[in-house]
């Protein structure tokens, strides 16, 4: 491959028609089998709210690299933001979420609930900096009360991740001022302009601003060690979400989702630089590989390593979302319904994880 040329997009649609052409001719192989009956029918949505965004890139991976379509899965890709209100704007057919696991609990109780079925990411794989035009009024995190903050989206885990900090410092989350970028070049602009004095956002939007000097960190939700020292233990980030129906009555998609998932995390603890740019993210503000490679690196320790969402890290955030949000868990639903390992257990011993 001739990576000076190589076309991130080009790639992806490559590996669509691969996929669809390999599904078709498993199924003319085995035509009596579950996964033949599969393939021929699978279609799927994955809806994600930034395609550019690393905390996305296991998913991502199963994807590029043919995971999925091995599973007899044919995935179409939508950018939707993740705010509750845009539940009915989902698109048509089979839905699955790349998104943080604190959704499952914001959803747990409504009609169409969300479910993890297997986790990404260890860590929330998010970084809050300070300008350096706001520097140095903003030396420690209770500093940033009645500053503006921003964040691609309020109401994520973003912001769940500063209020939690702030709250733990000893200030009030009610005198931040957030502002809502929409997309990471808004961000970059509003953070140079001084539209915002604080960013926290994910990679590798972040590495890009730290290696242009455009910010400091004042909190490093990427690292292990931090992560534990603010929530008191490990919150875990993003999940493969799929609807609470789809994950009672349909468990041979579920087993599917998983194990193109796990077979790309294996993938990505041993990938070196020039796998990793074979499979680099299409972005319209990052054309850089080391900065790319970097971006990586930030975010090595926050990749899940087998998949699993253990029970201490679910207590982690139920703690974290009922201190902001104390009504949660007063529904008629069990929040322990809001993540399930089953899956992700067969395929640790399938793909030896």
């Amino acid at each position: 491959m001739d990576r000076e040329n190589f076309n991130p997009a080009m790639f992806y649609r490559r590996r669509l028609i691969c996929g669809m052409t390999s599904a078709l001719l498993a199924a003319v192989l085995a035509p009596g089998s579950a996964m033949a009956q599969q393939t021929e029918k699978t279609k799927l949505t994955l809806v994600l709210d930034d395609s550019a965004s690393m905390v996305h890139l296991p998913v991502l991976l199963a994807l590029h690299l043919g995971y999925f379509k091995a599973e007899g899965l044919q995935i179409d890709i939508v950018e939707q933001p993740l705010a509750l209100d845009t539940q009915r704007h989902l698109p048509p057919g089979l839905v699955v979420r790349s998104a943080p696991f604190v959704y499952s609990l914001q959803t747990y109780d409504q009609d169409e609930p969300w479910v993890s079925v297997v986790q990404t990411g260890r860590t929330p794989q998010l970084a809050l900096g300070v300008a350096k035009k706001a520097l140095p009024a903003i030396k420690s995190i209770k500093d940033i009360e009645g500053r503006k903050v921003g964040l691609l989206e309020t109401g994520s885990l973003a912001q769940f991740c500063v209020d939690y900090a702030l709250l733990v410092a000893g200030g009030n989350p009610k005198n931040i001022h957030y502002v809502a970028l929409g997309n990471p070049q808004t961000a970059i602009a509003q953070l140079r302009n001084g539209g915002i004095d604080v960013l926290c956002a994910s990679d590798p939007l972040l590495t890009v601003l730290e290696k242009k000097s455009d910010l400091e960190l004042l909190r490093n939700f990427r690292s292990l060690k931090e992560t534990q020292r603010v929530f008191g233990g490990l919150l875990p980030g993003n999940s493969l979400l799929v609807p609470a129906n789809v994950a009672a009555k349909q468990p041979q998609l579920c087993q599917a989702l998983v194990n193109g998932v796990m077979r790309a995390n294996k993938w990505l603890r041993t990938a070196g630089p020039s796998d990793l740019l074979s499979t680099m993210l299409d972005s319209t503000y990052l054309t850089d590989r080391a900065v790319y490679l970097n971006a990586v690196d930030n975010l090595r320790e926050s990749f899940s390593l087998d998949g699993m969402l253990s029970n201490e890290a679910f207590s982690v955030a139920l703690k974290m979302c009922k201190s902001l949000v104390p009504q949660l868990g007063e529904g008629r639903r069990k929040l322990s319904s809001t993540f399930t390992n089953e899956y992700v257990l067969q395929a640790k011993k399938r793909f030896k994880v």
